[in-house]
């Protein structure tokens, strides 16, 4: 199976997941802890906070929830979709886009009260959505998309790449600097706010799920196989961190080097505290701005499952969100496990 079909056919693209999930067996299922929240069972795709109490999580099914305790408890919001919905963001507490598959895009003005489709004008799937302000936002995805509005979704523009790529997703550090990276590791910038892009060379040709831009200069970006890559001039240079660079089939990937090299989906570098997450419960944390990481060692029965997503404010609070609702604080230096089995547990830096 090519990178391309993988990415077809497993939406948003957790192909290692389920490779070492038939080889298992059956998961086991530990869902976030409610506190005078609910339960969350679905797959969760992106989660985003706006700071240390408000965040929001999106998934399968059209699955919207909304927390206002840092993510210690989380409550329901109604998509009026069932379509998996795969990107959250909000420019502030109450103005923010969702965007999902088949050009789906939800817009909100009162913080997830109400959500209201907007007119994308495109029927390809959406993996990343991004709000630059309550006026402006881009939302990248299957063959090539790149749509942008000026206007708070009232309409929708088409920056399409002139070429068939799969773009997974999108960091903006300002409204002129943009960054977006897909299949075959590719990673295409701007710097006229979307008017032009241009491409980078990443050195790698495995697919790339996730990239962060803390300035103009620092970025990180993370994909297939464990690949961590690091640019400290903008992109005009990158650098392999850590993972697989040899290129081979998905069907030649054995299971013990799925298990050393898990597919990583996103990152993000916030002051000195870091996080990556991916395939098979994988956590990576840093500690020095980006510079090193560590993988964190977490719960066995988190193993079976992928970690989809990362959300940090001011490097010390968010989340990490993923398979069978798994949602996971970030409150200080201290990753908050969900309790199970009576107890709760923690995992420090």
């Amino acid at each position: 199976m090519s990178q391309r079909s993988a990415s077809h056919t497993f939406s948003p693209r957790v192909t290692i997941g389920l490779v070492v999930t038939a080889v298992c067996g059956v998961m086991t299922t530990v869902q976030a802890a409610p506190r005078g929240g609910v339960r969350i069972t679905d797959n969760l795709f992106s989660t985003h906070f706006v700071d240390a109490d408000d965040g929001w999580a999106v998934g399968a099914f059209g699955t919207i929830f909304r927390t206002r305790d840092g993510g210690d408890s989380w409550q329901p919001q109604v998509s009026h979709t069932t379509e998996p919905l795969f990107s959250v963001d909000f420019a502030n507490a109450e103005q923010g886009w969702i965007a999902g598959r088949s050009g789906l895009i939800l817009h909100t003005t009162d913080g997830g009260e109400t959500w209201q489709a907007q007119k994308s004008g495109s029927d390809r799937h959406l993996f990343a959505i991004r709000a630059i302000d309550t006026e402006r936002a881009w939302t990248v995805g299957d063959w090539g998309v790149i749509l942008a509005t000026h206007d708070g979704g009232a309409t929708w523009q088409n920056r399409w790449l002139q070429r068939d790529v799969i773009l997974n997703g999108e960091s903006w550090p300002d409204a002129e600097h943009g960054w977006i990276v897909g299949e075959a590791g590719t990673i295409v910038t701007t710097s006229d706010g979307g008017q032009t892009w241009t491409d980078q060379v990443s050195g790698v040709e495995k697919t790339l799920f996730g990239v962060y831009f803390a300035d103009l200069h620092q970025g990180w970006a993370v994909g297939l196989d464990g690949i961590l890559l690091h640019t400290a001039d903008g992109g005009q240079s990158w650098q392999v961190q850590q993972g697989s660079t040899a290129v081979g089939a998905l069907e030649q990937v054995g299971f013990q080097e799925a298990l050393g090299n898990p597919s990583l989906y996103d990152v993000m570098v916030v002051g000195k505290y870091g996080y990556a997450v991916g395939d098979i419960g994988t956590v990576l944390t840093s500690e020095d701005g980006g510079a090193t990481w560590q993988r964190k060692d977490m719960p066995v029965e988190w193993r079976l499952r992928w970690i989809r997503a990362v959300s940090l404010v001011s490097g010390t609070h968010g989340a990490l969100v993923g398979a069978n609702g798994l949602a996971i604080r970030i409150v200080g230096d201290q990753v908050k496990l969900p309790e199970t089995e009576g107890h709760a547990a923690e995992a420090a830096h």
